[in-house]
């Protein structure tokens, strides 16, 4: 922390003093500081639902109350699973009857003259499930990238907030740090994971599904290629923020500790107002912290709850798919069963990529929540 900021701490401590104020004031005082209505409105647009105050919910539990009720949580999930499951249910009837007319046509391929009718019915029906599956396929990656941009919308909107926390509670270079990074977070989501690694799932799973409609296998070495590129891409993002991260916990705390360490002995040697200087910084600091840690545990159940629904949606029909292939395969065609499984494959992909994201940004607030600031 600067020395700027300790002597204006200083002088508000001395001012809180003599009206008598409590560490609930300089809560209330911190919290009126940060612009949290551009958070509200990201809520909103991320959750689709206005009753959930992220103003209300880190005051309750700067008090110690639970925000989130386990039985709204419940009944949440509870909705999310019958919307997946009725989205998904007309389209896995449709194909499961595909499956056991492409099965039917296999079966009987060789009472046709050189099987040419039974071939040309089977690759009828298999792209009529190609197209269902394309389809599903756009839907559920749609939903995946509306839900990536709502998140770097609402850690857009959270970081000025967070950042004057951190700097309240931390110090300068703790915060600058978190800055960096998160800036560096939302450049890689917005330019690496929608804009690249979405569309290169795209093209694995059409791959996949163009490489099962010839019983040569034509292009799997390529998919399997383009898969470990994916994989390899997230994997990589993930190590170099933790990494980056991690690295620059360890200096920047203690940077700042021995910076706040020094002026706070400097100021408490003055006569006469050393102990109360001393006991004002302490009450300012230990509400800072407070306040950024109960603004992380918001942030997190709000990212928790945004990613809610796209992980029950990709999780539902990824299974429902790997059941269609395991129900599939000792009566259908492998060209079918294939398709089939290289679409759970895709969906699981898909539940990859949003746990990268959640994981990236997760990581950020943990790391910073759990830096201890210096005394």
């Amino acid at each position: 922390m600067t020395l700027t900021v300790v002597i204006l701490l200083f002088a508000g401590g001395l001012t809180a003093r003599a009206e008598g104020e409590t560490e609930v004031d300089v809560e209330d005082s911190l919290l009126d500081s940060m612009n949290l209505d551009s958070v509200q409105d990201a809520v909103d647009e991320l959750l689709g639902d206005t009753s959930i105050s992220f103003g209300d919910a880190i005051k309750e539990l700067i008090k110690g109350d639970q925000p989130f009720s386990g039985e709204n949580m419940k009944n949440m999930v509870q909705a999310l699973l019958e919307a997946a499951w009725g989205t998904q249910k007309t389209i896995w009837i449709n194909i499961l009857i595909l499956v056991l007319a492409a099965a039917l046509f296999s079966s009987f391929s060789g009472v046709f003259s050189n099987g040419q009718l039974g071939e040309m019915s089977f690759y009828l029906v298999y792209l009529l499930v190609f197209a269902l599956l394309v389809k599903n396929l756009a839907t559920l990656s749609g939903e995946l990238k509306s839900t990536l941009e709502g998140i770097v919308t609402f850690m857009q909107a959270l970081t000025p907030a967070y950042f004057l926390a951190v700097a309240t509670a931390t110090g300068a270079s703790t915060a600058a740090m978190f800055y960096q990074i998160i800036l560096l977070v939302i450049l890689l989501v917005e330019r690496v994971l929608i804009y690249l690694v979405l569309p290169g799932i795209h093209v694995f799973v059409l791959l996949s599904f163009v490489n099962h409609l010839y019983k040569e296998d034509l292009m799997s070495k390529m998919t399997e290629l383009l898969k470990s590129v994916i994989c390899w891409t997230m994997n990589t993002m993930l190590g170099l923020i933790v990494g980056l991260q991690v690295t620059r916990s360890l200096i920047s705390p203690a940077l700042d500790s021995l910076k706040r360490t020094a002026i706070g002995k400097t100021a408490g040697a003055i006569p006469g107002v050393g102990n109360a200087i001393n006991a004002v910084t302490e009450m300012v600091i230990g509400s800072a912290v407070l306040v950024r840690n109960c603004l992380g545990v918001a942030a997190v159940v709000i990212l928790f709850l945004c990613a809610l629904q796209p992980v029950l949606h990709i999780v539902i029909t990824g299974l429902s798919y790997r059941f269609l292939a395991a129900f599939a395969q000792p009566v259908s065609d492998k060209r079918m069963v294939g398709a089939l499984n290289s679409m759970g494959e895709g969906c699981g992909l898909l539940l990859k990529v949003l746990f990268t994201t959640e994981v990236l940004f997760l990581l950020t607030i943990a790391i910073l929540a759990g830096t201890v600031s210096g005394a």
